[in-house]
């Protein structure tokens, strides 16, 4: 075949060009990562058998070693770019304990057998010499780091790291596109990272209009997917970020980007991080972390990149610290849960003479700070997070400290902020609302308009600011999750019945009848279904809420006939009822918010969690007829999450004593209300607690930020737990007993958090 002869593999509306080595969706570039298209790629090639997950990681990673995880996350984002057959069946087949089959036909042409107009794919987005893949996006060359949460989210599991890794210089952060033809390796977590400019380009989850500059690049940095924290230096040489290498350790490492190589300034230390900001002058990190995650105070310490002793210099803070212009002073957040506010205050770089600038009553809540380039405003987002879109950006003005809003929009959340060089334009994380993801933003704020800076399937949770270098590096999380059985809760004989590696999003319950009822996502909005007891014949059943609301926390009533689940359709969150097959959605609650159902034995009432708002005082528990009416509030204590016995004496929920809402434990309380039962005062990370089917035991997970997670059963007979399963390198984000007690289903996986760099932006 002559040089100019070019191949192709053709399914569909799909077409891969082999030469320029890209997916195409009916001429337009689909985004995939290398290892993705890789994957993709072997699958063809040996379309028509079973290939083995060892053959294709031998083949997709040659002579490395990388967890099956890994292959998981790229059968995951190809399923999500290619979506379903004109059949209504997926192109990847997973064929339990062999591997992955291709099952649409494939044909295989030259080039003169295509059309001319067909030859080549459209431009989507303007190059500087390189194919349209190096184009879409320009990544770090990464050797395989050490394979090892969010701060409010689960955590990946992984190894000890191992001695620095060298990577080639010329992949440094200059000179991002152009550089190689081929993206080169990018994080299996990151699902759909090499798409960013593509989503954008067409305008992803919204208008045209939110899209913002074409050029724009994301590139990952990390691949290991067990980045805790994160910070970028000003001059935007460096990137510091810390890893949760086990189950008790984690590492502090810096990077320098122009060279690619990293070093450890804190090593592998029983300490979880959450925070880390740089010191205006890049000579020392500054960060947030406790000695282990259910300590109740994390402290801000200090520490030179060069490596040497920390020094802890406040406690009782929990969020990133920002800092003045000249360095001499630094911004704080911390709750004071004896006074219910959270609080701005502002202290010497030494945390010396605190005092306090601003402050909001609970349930409103300040996030992390940012101080303005030229030290005239403190920034940060504010708001009650629990309500449906209650949260902005407040700015306190330095000098005379008032405080006003600087955004006209209202978010559902936002997160860590950062200033632009401009001192007007700020960078933040943040949600429109329940049904979208968390996504990178620009806003103005002295017009208070704010557009999208990402649009993509991907959550963003944190994100630092280089001014001089112009960009932002900021954490980008995926879950890859299923459903799994556990026959009798022994995990020695549970198997895996659902086979996309993604769309579960956590809560499930089980029907009388022996199906699940399961939180599941349609794209990126959240939805529910129900599958058959091995994962065959799911359907949606939230069609009509499906990318307008969230919908989650669906419970099956006891005589089978109806689904009942917390949606915010109607502005704040309420309980809602539909029928079994999706039909006939009916809003049972009206009051100031409400979530997490639960219905009785008898199939009368839905038990459920008020909300705090504005102006209550702590979340609580009530009860209303299956059919709505009258809401009764039944125990005033802080107190949540219920889930009533098998025989309807008393119900479970999650219980904290005093002012404050750590930690929690559990608690079982007379079904009427009232006072306490029982408190088991051990600390609970779950917010899932379900009875045994015997009544005579609690079930709940334990997810530590990396290593083994648990299922654990609460005798009510005794104080301590006891172990029923445990999971070296998955997440439990929920579960549930069947009615006849013979399986416990449960959804496991994994959080991948990496950083990325975001360039070009604006």
């Amino acid at each position: 075949m002559s040089q100019e002869t070019k191949r192709f593999y053709e399914f569909d509306r799909f077409r891969i060009d082999l030469t320029e080595r890209v997916l195409l969706c009916e001429g337009e570039m689909a985004p995939l990562t290398q290892k993705a298209f890789e994957v993709l790629l072997a699958l063809i090639e040996r379309r028509g058998r079973i290939v083995s997950k060892e053959e294709l990681m031998e083949k997709v990673w040659p002579d490395t070693f990388v967890e099956e995880s890994n292959l998981a996350q790229n059968i995951y984002t190809l399923r999500k770019t290619l979506g379903q057959a004109a059949d209504g069946e997926g192109y990847i087949v997973t064929v339990p304990r062999r591997g992955y089959r291709f099952a649409a036909e494939v044909r295989e042409i030259l080039e003169e057998d295509r059309p001319p107009s067909e030859s080549a794919p459209k431009e989507n987005v303007a190059t500087d010499g390189g194919s349209a893949a190096a184009a879409a996006v320009a990544t770090f060359s990464q050797q395989t780091a050490p394979s090892p949460e969010p701060a409010s989210e689960a955590s990946v599991a992984g190894n000890t790291p191992a001695p620095p890794v060298q990577r080639p210089a010329s992949v440094g952060i200059t000179g991002w596109a152009g550089r190689h033809k081929l993206a080169l390796l990018i994080s299996a977590g990151l699902l759909v990272a090499a798409g960013v400019v593509w989503f954008v380009s067409q305008g992803g989850f919204g208008t045209r209009d939110d899209a913002l500059s074409p050029n724009m690049t994301v590139a990952a940095l990390t691949t290991t997917g067990n980045i805790a924290a994160a910070t970028i230096s000003p001059d935007g040489a460096y990137v510091a970020y810390a890893t949760n290498d086990s189950a008790d350790l984690s590492t502090l490492w810096i990077e320098q980007l122009s060279t690619s190589t990293r070093r450890a300034i804190i090593p592998a230390t029983p300490i979880r991080y959450y925070a880390l900001t740089f010191s205006p002058d890049g000579s020392h990190v500054y960060y947030v972390a406790s000695a282990n995650e259910f300590a109740p105070s994390r402290s801000v310490y200090r520490v030179s990149v060069l490596g040497g002793p920390s020094k802890r210099l406040v406690e009782s803070i929990n969020a990133a610290v920002a800092f003045s212009p000249d360095g001499s002073q630094m911004a704080l957040r911390r709750a004071v849960d004896v006074r219910r506010v959270v609080v701005l205050s502002i202290a010497n770089a030494d945390g010396s003479n605190e005092r306090e600038i601003a402050s909001i009553k609970y349930p409103g809540v300040f996030y992390d700070p940012a101080w303005s380039p030229d030290g005239k405003m403190i920034a940060a987002a504010a708001g009650n997070p629990s309500g449906v879109a209650d949260m902005y950006v407040a700015g306190v003005q330095v000098g005379d400290w008032t405080m006003k809003t600087i955004s006209t929009r209202r978010w559902k959340w936002i997160g860590q902020m950062a200033w632009l060089a401009d001192s007007r334009s700020l960078v933040m994380v943040a949600r429109e609302n329940s049904a979208s993801p968390h996504q990178v933003w620009l806003l103005d704020s002295a017009s208070g308009e704010a557009r999208r800076i990402t649009n993509d399937t991907s959550d963003y949770n944190r994100l630092s600011f280089a001014a001089g270098a112009g960009v932002i590096a900021a954490l980008q999380t995926n879950q890859v999750s299923n459903v799994w059985l556990l026959p009798g809760g022994d995990n020695n004989r549970a198997r895996q019945i659902t086979v996309a590696t993604g769309g579960y999003r956590g809560e499930l319950a089980w029907t009388p009848d022996g199906r699940i009822v399961y939180e599941s996502e349609t794209g990126a909005g959240p939805a529910i279904s129900i599958m058959d007891i091995d994962g065959g014949n799911p359907k949606l059943l939230t069609g009509e809420f499906t990318g307008r609301a969230y919908v989650g926390k669906a419970k099956a009533s006891p005589d089978g006939r109806y689904v009942i689940f917390t949606s915010d359709m109607t502005g704040e969150r309420h309980i809602w009822r539909m029928n079994i097959d999706g039909s006939n959605p009916v809003q049972l609650t009206n009051g100031a918010g409400e979530d997490d159902p639960y219905c009785s034995p008898d199939g009368r009432w839905v038990f459920y969690m008020n909300l705090e708002r504005a102006g209550a005082d702590r979340p609580t528990i009530g009860r209303v007829s299956i059919d709505g009416g009258e809401m009764k509030t039944l125990i005033t204590d802080f107190a949540g999450f219920p889930s009533v016995s098998p025989d309807g004496k008393v119900l479970a929920c999650l219980y904290a004593e005093g002012p404050g809402p750590f930690p929690f434990n559990i608690a079982v309380y007379p079904i009427d209300g009232g006072r306490p039962i029982k408190i088991f005062t051990q600390p609970l990370q779950s917010q899932t607690v379900r009875w045994t089917p015997d009544g005579r035991g609690l079930t709940y997970y334990e997810n530590p930020a990396s290593g083994s997670s648990k299922l654990w059963v609460q005798p009510l007979d005794s104080a301590e737990p006891r172990l029923l399963a445990e999971f070296e390198a998955n997440h439990i984000f929920g579960l549930d007993w069947s009615r006849d007690g013979d399986f416990l289903a449960c959804v496991r996986g994994l959080w991948a958090r990496d950083v990325v760099l975001i360039k070009d932006f604006d």
